[in-house]
C-alpha cells in the first residue's frame, strides 16, 4: 500500500539528510536522547544502523516502541551502557535542566572520536523580521484550519516570543550549548539553519496537504534566510569526543 506523505515526512527528511553525512557505515551504534514517539528513530531504522533511544515521556516512548523503535523510558543521567559511535540529540538539549552534567555524561557514553550530533533551536536567535514572519505565517494557517486560539494578528510580535518561550527550567540558549559543548568536546561544525517551520505547521493534518504546505513553508524560511530577510532559528552542531 503507497504511504502517504504528511509534514512529518518533511520534518525527517531534514533531519535524516543532516544525521546521515556522518554514518559512515551501518556497524555504527547510535544513540538518540529525546526521541519522542519515534518517528525519526523509524527512520533511521531504515538505514541499517543499530538504535537504542530514550525519552523521559512514558506515553511517547510507548508509541515508539509500537513503530518497531527500540525505546526506553529513561532520564538520559541514568542511562548506563557500553560507548555509542553516535550519541545523537534530536531538539531535545535545549529542555534538558542540567546542561553540564548531561554533556559530561554524553562524553562517558561516547567512544574515543565518536561524534555528538545535535539538531536543535535557538530560541534567542530572532529579530523582529523573523518574529513577525513566524507569527504572520500562524496566523494564516490558523484561520484557514479555524484555529481561534492564534489567528489574531500579533502586535508585538518580540514580546509574544518572549512570552511563548518562558518556560521553569528556562531553555537554554544556543550560546550556553555551545559553551558548554566546547567546554567538554572538540567542536568540529556549527551551523545555523530554517527551524520556524516545524513549530509553524505542527498544526497542520498529517496528511498529503499538510506535506506540501510544509515543504512550501521550508523553502519560503530557507529563501527568507539566504536573503537576509530573517534570522535562522536552527541550530546544528557536531562534536568529538
Amino acid at each position: 500500500m503507497k504511504r502517504v506523505k504528511s509534514k512529518i515526512n518533511v520534518f525527517n527528511e531534514e533531519t535524516l539528510n543532516y544525521v546521515q553525512k556522518f554514518i559512515t557505515n551501518k556497524d555504527l551504534r547510535i544513540l538518540e536522547v529525546g526521541c519522542g514517539s519515534g518517528d525519526f528513530g523509524y527512520e533511521l531504522l531504515k538505514t541499517g544502523i543499530a538504535l537504542t533511544a530514550l525519552d523521559t515521556d512514558a506515553k511517547a516512548v510507548e508509541l515508539a516502541v509500537n513503530k518497531g523503535v527500540p525505546a526506553k523510558h529513561l532520564d538520559f543521567l541514568s542511562f548506563k551502557d557500553d560507548p555509542f559511535d553516535i550519541i545523537l540529540f534530536t531538539r531535545s538539549l535545549h529542555h534538558i535542566h542540567n546542561l553540564k552534567k548531561t554533556l559530561h555524561h554524553t562524553k562517558l557514553l561516547l567512544k574515543k572520536g565518536g561524534k555528538l550530533i545535535i539538531e536543535d533551536f535557538d530560541r534567542e536567535m530572532v529579530d523582529l523580521n523573523t518574529t513577525r514572519w513566524y507569527y504572520d505565517t500562524i496566523s494564516i494557517l490558523s484561520a484557514i484550519i479555524r484555529e481561534e486560539k492564534f489567528s489574531e494578528y500579533i502586535k508585538d510580535p518580540l514580546k509574544a516570543w518572549q512570552e511563548d518561550h518562558t518556560h521553569e527550567p528556562p531553555l537554554h540558549s544556543g550560546k550556553e550549548m555551545i559553551k558548554e559543548i566546547e567546554e567538554n568536546f572538540g567542536v568540529i561544525k556549527i551551523e545555523r539553519n530554517a527551524y520556524l517551520y516545524r513549530s509553524i505547521c505542527s498544526r497542520l493534518k498529517d496528511d498529503e496537504t499538510g506535506y506540501h504546505i510544509t515543504k512550501r513553508i521550508l523553502e519560503i524560511e530557507n529563501g527568507l534566510i539566504a536573503d537576509s530577510f530573517i534570522l535562522p532559528t536552527g541550530l546544528r552542531i557536531v562534536a568529538e569526543n
